[in-house]
């Protein structure tokens, strides 16, 4: 019998087996979404107790998940529930944080819908969240992939703003260029190079090469 029937059928208990699993065990029941277990690696993550959590309520999602997301995995979770499949996974990436002082961290999460086997009870949502600097390589590159998008999704507006000299401009700087060497090979003046340089450096906010080269990597400029 697999361990979703059992839990579906009380034959074993969440509890029995969530302090095995290398992640985040959480339990909600369906009727009000309210947390009614979280294992100790969850705990220890969001630091409290799986009592304290339970009590919590709807405050739990508030202070744990970023509001702004929030929005997008609830849609998504209420037709995943809509479809009452028990035997359906669903699967998505999320960020959460341990308390309010700090940041955000990603974890893929899978859920699945254990039914109970007294009608008059809501079902149950299982998710298991691990955090992904614990999954492989291909979890590393998952997260890589991720801070890069976050990282063009928050400078696109300063991308658009940019002068196609502009781009070709630091193209070269990332190159190794000197502004003397720049302005060589556009046929430009020195001064003109250097104007150049210090609106790149006004419209992107860069601080260093280091930022710059960022930068130039992520909208493939190089």
């Amino acid at each position: 019998m697999c361990i979703g029937n059992q839990l579906s059928n009380q034959t074993l208990s969440i509890s029995d087996i969530g302090d095995y699993v290398p992640g985040g065990v959480m339990v909600q029941n369906l009727g009000t979404m309210v947390n009614s277990y979280m294992n100790k690696f969850g705990c220890d993550i969001l630091r409290k107790s799986s009592e304290e959590l339970m009590q919590m309520g709807p405050e739990y999602f508030a202070r744990y998940f970023p509001p702004e997301e929030l929005k997008f995995f609830r849609k998504e979770l209420l037709l995943f529930i809509a479809e009452d499949d028990p035997n359906s996974l669903h699967s998505f990436l999320q960020r959460v944080r341990s308390d309010v002082h700090t940041e955000y961290k990603w974890y893929f999460t899978t859920s699945r819908i254990i039914q109970s086997p007294d009608d008059s009870i809501s079902p149950s949502l299982v998710n298991i969240s691990v955090p992904l600097n614990m999954l492989s390589s291909t979890g590393e590159r998952m997260r890589n992939l991720i801070e890069n998008d976050e990282y063009m999704r928050k400078n696109f507006c300063r991308f658009g703003q940019l002068s196609l000299r502009e781009k070709e401009i630091i193209k070269m700087i990332v190159e190794g260029k000197s502004s003397h060497e720049i302005a060589d090979a556009l046929y430009r003046s020195i001064h003109t190079i250097n104007t150049h340089r210090k609106n790149i450096i006004h419209k992107l906010g860069v601080n260093s090469l280091a930022e710059l080269i960022k930068f130039a990597v992520a909208f493939n400029l190089v």
